[in-house]
């Protein structure tokens, strides 16, 4: 059998295991190398102490119980061995007041910013469930609130519920990154009572948050955004798929009561729903600045795309609204302070569709370069939302965005200014429909994108391995590295070839496998 050592002080208990499994509760720190931990009570990692659980590892809950974090944890799974979090019974998940049926979530609630830094990737969390006392009602899987070293990356959230908001994670003066991460059938608010939840997926408050290169995926909220809400908050939200949500108001995105200085950029909103306003995005009282943005398929019943409220003013460049269903299928405008400004976009019946008591006589925004034409989706494929060559939105995008500070690329990772003008949508078409794939039969390459290293990983051809030659550049086809290698995973580390980290922004990588060449776009985010 093999050995594991267990040292307890007073009520603290740290582990490291390697054992088939472990049970844990009250005080922990150290590393926890096994397959399962059995949790059979609060969790708590003191300040200045460390968690590591290891890559593989099922964390099952047997009960309400949490992880209070005033410490740091890192939970860094990979592609192929994923930690999962996760109660062992589910039954009464569906119960809103109790917390049976799930776990209470990791929380992190005002560390002292020495802290060090707290890391989840390949992580799935699954039927957190933030309930019972107000405290810890946000955020059903994650909590953060007071704190700003937190990454979350290529992980999974599933079917997590708060009470109140954040349905996965909620986030209050928490200036964290989540990056490449799913959110499907999340869940904010209660529907007995008149508790209204906001951002099913994701609710930040007072934030300024990093959210890239997500996708959310049925989640739904009581009260606004059932995807994401922001509210006082000055994100940057670019990248992102948001796909069958629902809400109250706006069924994919609510803005609330927020100024962002960054721009919303490349988002795909497509089939959302709200039960009154808004089917795809709403702002209340904010001025968020979006750009290329495609908003189709929404409905609600007042404002099938977008909808504002309560003196917003929003500003809208280089965006598709088409397709979408309610009164006011394009934009609903609710009051006369409110006065959406929409430039070089794509509407669906120009003003005359907009409705409210702020469209018509009442709009006073600026519209100006818009056009009122279908956008001529290419319909298949991965990426379905692109444009097809004859599309009147290709090259009537703002002459010179410089302004927007826009991301090099577009949602699908193409150069984002092609033909020297910018395209309408969360797509920019290149002269062809199709795109470099992040996964062919060739290569497999995670993270993509990447912060610090990416691996690349070939078939499993024992004639290739004599023969690997990998090469980047960056977008002016400069040589950054040249690397010859052998196995069958490579990890390039982000250096160039004297040894420094190269800079933030978009590379082609090219990997000659014997006689062949294959290549592909990989990004360097900050």
């Amino acid at each position: 059998m093999k050995k594991f050592l267990l040292v307890s002080l007073a009520l603290s208990i740290s582990y490291f295991s390697y054992s088939t499994s472990i049970t844990v509760n009250g005080i922990v720190a150290g590393n926890w190398n096994t397959d399962t931990v059995f949790v059979r009570g609060n969790l708590v990692i003191p300040q200045n102490e460390h968690l590591t659980i290891n890559p593989g590892s099922l964390i099952l809950f047997q009960g309400f119980y949490r992880i209070d974090v005033y410490g740091s944890i890192n939970a860094e799974g990979t592609l192929t061995d994923t930690i999962v979090f996760k109660p062992t019974d589910t039954t009464e998940f569906h119960d809103q007041i109790h917390g049976r049926g799930g776990w209470s979530g990791i929380r992190f609630r005002e560390l002292n910013s020495f802290q060090d830094s707290s890391i989840f990737t390949y992580c799935n969390f699954q039927y957190g469930k933030a309930t019972e006392d107000s405290l810890n009602s946000y955020g059903g899987a994650i909590m953060v609130y007071g704190f700003n070293k937190i990454r979350v990356s290529n992980c999974l959230f599933y079917h997590n519920y708060s009470y109140y908001s954040g349905g996965a994670i909620y986030l209050k003066e928490a200036d964290i990154i989540i990056r490449n991460c799913t959110f499907h059938l999340n869940f904010s608010g209660n529907t007995e009572g008149v508790i209204y939840g906001y951002g099913g997926g994701i609710c930040s408050m007072y934030s300024s948050a990093i959210i890239q290169w997500n996708k959310f995926i049925k989640n739904s909220s009581t009260g606004v955004g059932g995807g994401v809400s922001f509210d006082n908050s000055n994100p940057k939200f670019d990248f992102n798929i948001m796909e069958g949500n629902f809400s109250g108001l706006g069924g994919a995105l609510g803005v609330l009561r927020s100024s962002p200085v960054n721009t919303f950029a490349n988002n795909l909103v497509v089939n959302n729903e709200a039960m009154f306003f808004g089917g795809g995005i709403c702002c209340i009282r904010s001025f968020p600045v979006f750009s290329n943005f495609t908003v189709t398929g929404n409905s609600s019943s007042y404002g099938g795309a977008f909808y504002c409220n309560d003196s917003a003013a929003p500003k809208m460049y280089n965006s598709i609204m088409w397709g979408n269903l309610g009164i006011g299928q394009s934009v609903y405008i609710w009051d006369v302070f409110s006065a959406p400004n929409f430039y070089n976009c794509d509407i669906e019946g120009d003003t005359i569709n907009f409705e409210g008591s702020g469209a018509h006589l009442g709009y006073h925004g600026e519209y100006l370069n818009n056009l009122n034409v279908d956008p001529q989706f290419y319909g298949s494929g991965n990426f379905p939302f692109m444009l097809i060559s004859n599309s009147l939105c290709i090259d009537s995008g703002t002459h010179d965005p410089s302004f927007l500070n826009l991301p090099p690329i577009d949602l699908a990772g193409n150069i984002r200014v092609y033909n020297n003008r910018l395209d309408i949508g969360a797509y920019e078409f290149n002269g062809t429909t199709s795109t470099w794939a992040i996964k062919n039969d060739s290569l497999l390459i995670y993270p993509n994108p990447f912060i610090a290293g990416i691996n690349i990983k070939i078939p499993q051809n024992e004639n290739y391995y004599e023969k690997l030659q990998l090469v980047i550049y960056n977008i002016e086809g400069k040589l950054v590295c040249q690397l010859d290698l052998k196995g069958d995973e490579i990890e390039w580390d982000g250096m160039n070839y004297r040894g420094l980290p190269v800079e933030p922004g978009l590379y082609a990588l090219s990997l000659k496998i014997g006689n062949s060449i294959v290549s592909t776009k990989i990004i360097k985010m900050k």
